[in-house]
């Protein structure tokens, strides 16, 4: 028998500040790279080896490093680091299903070009079975357990979503 205890769990979502100044610089990079459609999405360099050099990522890790770094402080962790990146460009019609990672304490999204926030991430409540949107918007980064069931719901309009996902974990004893 295996008796289930409630342990709260908490997402972030986290603004980043830079965002209007590095969005084009971003989709420049990702633009130079060779990328091509995957399963449900239009682009996506997901199914590349981790070791594939990817410009946008280098930049993209750079900006992001203060606010995991305050994420970190904030959940009592002595450091983080990040174990995969790639980006995804949604077009009318491009879903992708329920899906977990593996491996990696915390599952994050960097919405990068989001023109219509009812595309955000969707996820269910792995106790609950409650399905509910995160409310964030173009320019924030959520962060979430790995475990998580979620998903890009199909988009319905001609509005492209293009996001930026890492795979995330923290650890140690004491603050960064």
């Amino acid at each position: 028998m295996i008796k289930i205890k409630k342990l709260n769990s908490f997402y972030t979502i986290t603004k980043i500040k830079e965002h209007k100044k590095i969005k084009k610089e971003i989709l420049n990079l990702i633009e130079e790279g060779n990328f091509n459609s995957f399963d449900n999405i239009n682009k996506t360099d997901w199914h590349f080896n981790k070791k594939t050099k990817r410009k946008y990522l280098d930049y993209f890790y750079k900006i992001i490093t203060p606010y995991m770094n305050k994420i970190c402080k904030k959940i009592n962790a002595e450091h983080w680091k990040i174990s995969n990146g790639w980006f995804q460009e949604y077009t009318k019609g491009n879903f992708h299903d329920w899906h977990r990672h593996m491996e990696d304490h915390f599952a994050n999204v960097y919405y990068l070009h989001l023109p219509d926030k009812k595309n955000t991430t969707k996820i269910k409540d792995p106790l609950t079975g409650k399905e509910f949107n995160i409310d964030a918007k173009e320019g924030d980064f959520i962060t979430f357990p790995a475990y998580v069931l979620h998903t890009s719901e199909k988009i319905l309009s001609d509005k492209t979503k293009i996001i930026i996902s890492f795979n995330s974990s923290f650890g140690g004893y004491i603050k960064c």
